[in-house]
């Protein structure tokens, strides 16, 4: 019988093998249940890193409260309400916490809800909602204090409003289609990305258009240490964020000088971020402009994880995800 289907498999698409390989593989090789169990434990010693704590306020006095399905339950003798450790996480509530680690091994893959969907046999709007939380979640967390030489500059995206049924402000477009004015406008969203020598990253939505400093000190000013060094082009809008901050500052002019100044000075690691973002995002066919800084949030992890065996990345941001309290429930995603 084997050999019958073996044959068949030769006729398939390469798509289609690959396809017929993972639905075989998930199958065949389920979750270990005693990887789901250290994760849990892992969990756990982060959420409490600093001792036991009650989730809904805060106070330490805290005791065990028996299992519910095999979860350690908690109970606050100050606000009487009770606890486990997966309370105000991404999966707080889930009906299928056998499908959390396969869910973020493919957010860690970039595939898109429908493939997602696909793959777990979740419905698209579970898909997308848990997307969300995990996103929330992990943006939560902040963002490392920029040190050294900081490059800045900013790259711009389309305007999406998918979802939206009324426009107010400009005219639907067919997705993919071009803008009605040329260049940079206000039809372009200002993404302003911030990276030191040592690697960390913040890259946030700043506005429409032209970004002004404000906008900038807006969204990385408080991320970048007194001490360091400000990188960037010769643009205005830099220089005034510099006086702002009081910061160092080193412009450099392609133009005249090359691309890099003195052997040391460039803005060549956030143009190459620039580059790899904008090939990333293709995948999801436009971003609705509201969610734009979660997939922002998704991509600067992948960044900071890509050197990590996969597994490894996995289970970084499952535990990440989970690290601080964050009640992120359907209905809020649903009205943002």
């Amino acid at each position: 019988m084997w050999l019958d289907v073996y044959e068949q498999f030769g006729e398939l698409t390469d798509s289609e093998k690959i396809a017929l390989f993972n639905a075989m593989n998930q199958d065949l090789f389920p979750d270990d249940p005693s990887r789901i169990t250290k994760l849990l434990k892992d969990i756990r010693e982060a959420r409490f890193a600093s001792g036991m704590g009650c989730l809904h306020c805060g106070s330490t006095s805290v005791k065990r409260n028996g299992k519910y399905k095999t979860r350690q339950r908690y109970l606050c003798k100050d606000c009487g309400k009770t606890f486990n450790d997966m309370t105000n996480t991404p999966f707080s509530g889930s009906r299928y916490p056998e499908r959390w680690v396969k869910y973020i091994e493919l957010m860690v893959e970039g595939y898109t809800l429908p493939k997602i969907a696909e793959r777990l046999k979740i419905h698209i709007s579970t898909a997308f909602y848990w997307r969300h939380k995990i996103l929330n979640a992990l943006g939560s967390l902040g963002f490392d204090q920029l040190k050294g030489i900081v490059e800045s500059d900013e790259t711009f995206l389309k305007e999406s409003m998918k979802g939206k049924r009324k426009l107010t402000h400009r005219e639907p477009k067919e997705r993919g289609g071009k803008d009605q004015k040329r260049g940079i406008s206000n039809l372009k969203i200002a993404v302003v990305v911030a990276q030191d020598r040592n690697g960390s990253v913040v890259a946030r939505k700043a506005g429409r258009g032209r970004v002004r400093a404000e906008e900038i000190d807006a969204v990385i000013g408080e991320h970048i240490d007194p001490s360091a060094l400000l990188c960037t082009d010769t643009a205005t809008n830099y220089k005034k964020f510099a006086l702002i901050k009081g910061l160092k500052h080193e412009t450099v002019n392609v133009s005249k000088e090359g691309y890099v100044k003195k052997g040391i000075y460039h803005v060549q690691h956030v143009n190459n971020f620039h580059k790899r973002l904008e090939d990333w995002m293709v995948r999801f066919q436009g971003v609705a402009t509201k969610y734009l800084d979660n997939y922002l949030y998704w991509f600067r992890w992948l960044e900071l994880g890509k050197n990590l065996a996969f597994d490894k990345r996995v289970e970084q941001m499952l535990v990440s995800a989970c690290r601080k309290s964050n009640k992120t429930t359907v209905e809020m995603l649903r009205s943002a």
